[in-house]
């Protein structure tokens, strides 16, 4: 019974490749390596580094970085607008510079409705 299977998915593999010459046939590996009982090594896909999910510390570090006064608005740019580094962080600090902008024009409506300025905060 192995045997048709096996041939089952040589087949598949012979006929995707015809149809499909584009797309690679690794898909099969996961059937192939439970057709072997586990004797072929099932290799995970290389991803990109920008989308690899970002372990703990590293969110440690990046939520350290959002605690710190003034830091914080610098790294959430720097990691905004850049083009390399890890997209989860660039989805999170783009977030977050819309709510510190949501909020600075909430507080700056909210001061000119009630008539007051920075300064009069302090006193």
């Amino acid at each position: 019974m192995d045997k048709v299977n096996e041939n089952k998915v040589s087949l598949d593999q012979q006929l995707e490749a015809q149809l499909n010459p584009d797309v690679e046939t690794e898909q099969y590996d996961h059937a192939e390596s439970s057709i072997d009982n586990g004797n072929k090594q099932k290799h995970a896909p290389e991803t990109e580094p920008g989308l690899r999910v970002l372990s703990v510390g590293e969110w440690m570090l990046t939520i350290l970085f959002y605690i710190i006064p003034v830091v914080n608005i610098i790294m959430m740019a720097v990691w905004a607008f850049s083009s390399k580094g890890n997209i989860h962080r660039r989805n999170l600090s783009r977030a977050l510079l819309l709510w510190v902008i949501i909020i600075l024009i909430a507080y700056i409506v909210a001061m000119a409705v009630a008539g007051f300025t920075i300064f009069d905060i302090g006193r």
